[in-house]
């Protein structure tokens, strides 16, 4: 179209001058060049538009992956003249795309601000750097188009969605209403009252404290003290020698879905759950109970990279150390390394409980079939040190299914 316009100018003026010479009219000349300055006009004021702007971003904390969340984009410009046809188009990271691809267009009062928002998808779980903006300004009459690239810093937190995990059971029944997560909290679920705390959207009528509705016109539950229940620590293996697969097919993924799943059902069967993520950057959190615990599990499953240069069982001990008698204890591993099955057995002679939730590396593998997980010497060896095993392999949808290894009886 731009190249269209050009065309038409310059015919214009061409008739107008020859017209002008033939009729020996100055007037033609004159709205020939008059003619011709238009492009260079528009020209300048295109290039101008794209000067003293500056962005800001308004980021969720936190987004979920395979959920739709909103980004914003503040842009804000100084000086005495308008911003025209400008267009924003983020520069995102690769597994963040937006759902609707078409550019945002906006115009900026002098010394105002504009406030973009748009809709996006993160396909995995991570800690992403969001670092700049594309603007576009189209000069007024549609001939060009510039862009500048501007900073525009901020962090997005992609938690891993916890799944159900059916068969999975550690510490008992659920009691007093437990609601699933992340929408509402599992605070104060116990049997022994424990003072009242303002109303959560989700938090079962039955626990509603009248009084305190009456007196204060505020909505109010009975608070219980939680009741003593399993303790539970995952262990995450991050070595980086064992990861196979690509972006969300990596057996490593699987293994952080399947610790967000975990601990989920264990702070709803009300388990004390403490995460440690075996690698340099040591992350992980205490030993907590309730919805914010649970939180800070997610948030350092958000985080955590495979890349420990040394195996799991070279680090288990010194890690985790001595763990009390009645401690479940679940590894997570996609490594093949039969030597984490003797360290794992210290701790079932400890009266630990020892649940080992393996990544079966070949179904991993580029060209592998999905088929259901196959059991080499690593869970045979895990079975030998008595702890119960299950393997996850790569599904079609993307399904995280906890196979029980042949000898692993069922979780009770």
């Amino acid at each position: 179209m731009a190249h269209v316009k050009v065309t038409a100018l310059f015919t214009t003026a061409f008739f107008l001058i020859a017209a002008g010479t033939v009729a020996n009219g100055w007037q033609m000349y004159f709205m020939a060049a008059v003619l011709l300055a238009l492009p260079v006009a528009s020209l300048a004021i295109g290039r101008v538009a794209l000067h003293g702007l500056s962005a800001a971003r308004e980021v969720p904390s936190p987004a979920w992956s395979g959920d739709i969340t909103s980004l914003a984009l503040r842009i804000r410009a100084s000086g005495w003249w308008p911003r025209m046809f400008l267009e924003a188009r983020d520069v995102l990271p690769r597994l963040i795309r937006r759902t609707d691809d078409a550019p945002l267009a906006f115009d900026i009062a002098p010394g105002g601000e504009a406030t973009l928002r748009y809709d996006v998808e993160p396909l995995k779980r991570g800690a992403y750097r969001l670092r700049h903006v594309l603007l576009t300004a189209r000069d007024p009459m549609g001939l060009f188009a510039f862009t500048k690239r501007i900073p525009a810093d901020g962090e997005l937190i992609v938690y891993p969605t916890p799944e159900a995990v059916p068969g999975f059971t550690l510490s008992g029944a659920d009691r007093y209403g437990y609601r699933d997560l992340p929408r509402a909290a599992a605070r104060g679920s116990g049997i022994d009252p424990d003072g009242v705390r303002e109303y959560i959207p989700g938090d079962p009528l039955r626990r509603m404290h009248w009084k305190t509705v009456a007196r204060t016109g505020d909505l109010h539950v009975i608070e219980f003290e939680e009741a003593r229940s399993v303790d539970v620590v995952l262990l995450l293996d991050c070595y980086a020698g064992s990861v196979v697969g690509e972006d969300l097919d990596t057996n490593f993924e699987y293994l952080v879905r399947a610790a967000a799943s975990i601990a989920e059902e264990a702070i709803r069967q009300q388990a004390s759950v403490r995460l440690s993520c075996m690698g340099d950057g040591g992350i992980g959190t205490g030993a907590g109970r309730g919805t914010d615990h649970l939180l800070s599990i997610l948030a350092a499953l958000a985080r955590v990279e495979p890349l420990d240069p040394g195996r799991l069982a070279q680090r288990v001990s010194a890690r985790l150390g001595p763990l009390p008698a009645g401690t479940t204890l679940v590894a997570l591993t996609g490594d093949d390394d039969p030597a984490l099955g003797e360290t794992l057995a210290q701790y079932v002679a400890a009266d630990v409980r020892v649940i080992v939730v393996c990544a079966d590396r070949a179904s991993f593998a580029r060209t592998a079939p999905m088929e259901a997980p196959s059991h080499g010497e690593a869970p045979l060896s895990f079975l030998s040190a008595g702890a119960e095993v299950y393997a996850i392999g790569r599904s079609e949808g993307r399904r995280l299914l906890l196979d029980p290894v042949r000898g692993a009886h069922a979780l009770a």
